[in-house]
């Protein structure tokens, strides 16, 4: 058990290392795409992104493993019970081992009818080769890093799944420019690509080894322990289908060149998500170890002060994405000719969903956990119902751009959905709480944002004049920041 000392530096540790991963994610995924459409063009690239959210529907077969067994395992490595752990451990395993086989059969599958999608656009062959190199990666997940990661997971050690992550995308980016720039074939680079990533596994296999030597995975699986496995399933599932959906539907409704410019506009969003995600992936586990000792006070006093930091981070964030992305947009877009890439509609539109979808984040990790997977569970599968319905009417309607207005209206029930639940089921104080602080947060920074026009005298045609102009939006904007913060902290009590 940590004392509060411990606590600390493992929470900061945490943090420091998903910001780190996002940052390196982010600053890698903006060089591969650009060489990729200079170099293959835009319909290589848009290809390579949609079979990416196709793979990503196929890990569905996880079947909620992963996410029941961590809830699972919150007791027993609070409690040092190792047979209890190595239970769960084995039962996880073997569920793995035949989600991957399953997952390996579908990867074949998906191989064969994909091409029929856009064979018009890419010959058959590239398309179904580079599902089957794509895929690879996946099944590494599946059979060898998928039931240590859950481990690590839940005994709050994500920081070392993020060092390692981050060390192997730093390679692989590296040999991957190295290959596109002397020519090599696309599949050959995502082929070694998908390889750098089986790497993560000797370092993560040698420190569970050498950290948790008494478990035992071929002891007698605790299958009742991961019984919320269907739950968490749904949960997953309505995941997949709200944020990897808008992929599938350009894919079948629109061209993979419009598939090419929504993903450089995602593969934005994406990474501030992943920086905002940052804040709370690794700290479910310290929430969950409070609620299993049942200590509300703390458990409140905790989440007060995360919801907080993190709405004001948020609001930072997007405030800054409105005044800087289509500015960004005209110089990363230099060369990518074969397409028009500078579609403010498409920016405004994604900065309202990804706000939308964000402030539900706080509250969405008290629910998982809490484990209240099965009783959120008919919620999660409205939400992915509002989005698909909504997303195919728009995108039919009004092109590209109507996914994200599909998003947008599931976001805006589920969102309210979530800071209800999560406030009054398991926080047991009014959720009106959670709305003032934002209703504040946004009503300050708006009020900043009117400087805007005096700062517009800034030319911003450069990658160099472009990080100055940030910087001094980053300075003026630290003070809605500041000023949001102390209110909430000083007056309303965080």
């Amino acid at each position: 058990m940590l004392n509060l000392t411990e606590r600390k530096k493992s929470v900061l540790l945490t943090v420091s290392s998903n910001l780190f991963l996002q940052f390196v994610t982010v600053i890698c995924g903006f060089i591969l795409p650009t060489l990729i459409i200079v170099h293959f063009g835009s319909a290589m690239n848009g290809m390579v992104s949609s079979i990416k959210q196709f793979i990503s529907y196929l890990n569905i077969v996880e079947a909620g493993v992963g996410g029941a067994a961590i809830v699972a395992l919150y007791k027993p490595l609070a409690e040092k019970n190792e047979n209890e752990q190595s239970g769960i451990m084995s039962a996880t395993a073997r569920l793995y081992n035949k989600s991957g086989i399953l997952f390996v059969l579908l990867i074949g599958i998906l191989a064969i009818f994909y091409p029929l999608f856009v064979d018009s656009q890419i010959d058959r062959i590239t398309s179904s080769s580079m599902v089957l190199i794509l895929g690879i990666t996946g099944a590494v997940e599946f059979f060898f890093i998928g039931k240590y990661r859950v481990l690590l997971t839940a005994d709050k050690k994500v920081y070392l799944l993020s060092f390692v992550r981050a060390g192997a995308t730093i390679i692989n980016t590296i040999i991957a420019v190295v290959l596109i720039k002397i020519g090599m074939n696309l599949l050959v680079v995502n082929l070694l690509s998908s390889l750098v990533y089986l790497s993560r596994y000797f370092i993560i296999f040698w420190y569970v080894k050498r950290k948790y030597p008494l478990l035992n995975y071929r002891a007698t699986p605790n299958k009742l322990a991961i019984n919320q496995s269907n739950s968490v399933l749904i949960h997953q599932i309505g995941g997949l289908v709200v944020f990897n959906s808008p992929f599938i539907i350009l894919t079948i409704f629109c061209s993979l060149t419009d598939v090419s410019i929504y993903s450089v506009y995602a593969m934005v969003f994406t990474g501030l998500n992943g920086i905002l995600s940052s804040f709370s992936n690794g700290l479910q586990a310290f929430f969950g170890e409070s609620f299993v000792k049942e200590n509300i006070h703390q458990t409140n006093s905790m989440y007060s002060k995360f919801e907080s930091i993190f709405y004001v981070v948020m609001t930072w964030i997007y405030s800054m994405t409105y005044i800087l992305i289509i500015p960004f947009m005209k110089i990363y877009t230099q060369g990518m000719n074969d397409a028009s890439y500078i579609q403010l509609n498409l920016a405004i539109l994604l900065i309202l969903s990804g706000l939308a979808n964000q402030l539900r984040c706080p509250c969405n990790l008290i629910i998982n956990a809490a484990g209240h997977y099965k009783q959120t569970q008919m919620h999660s599968l409205l939400e992915a119902i509002i989005n698909v319905v909504a997303s195919v009417f728009f995108t039919i309607k009004f092109g590209f751009v109507g996914v994200v207005v599909g998003s947008l209206c599931s976001y805006a029930y589920r969102t309210i959905d979530i800071i209800f639940y999560a406030n009054k089921k398991l926080l047991k104080r009014n959720f009106m709480l959670s709305l003032l602080k934002v209703i504040l947060i946004m009503s300050i920074f708006v009020a900043f944002l009117f400087f805007r026009p005096f700062l517009d005298y800034f030319t911003v045609t450069t990658m160099k004049q472009w990080f100055v102009y940030a910087g001094v939006w980053g300075v003026v904007l630290s003070i809605p920041a500041c000023l949001s913060l102390y209110i909430i902290l000083k007056i309303i009590k965080g």
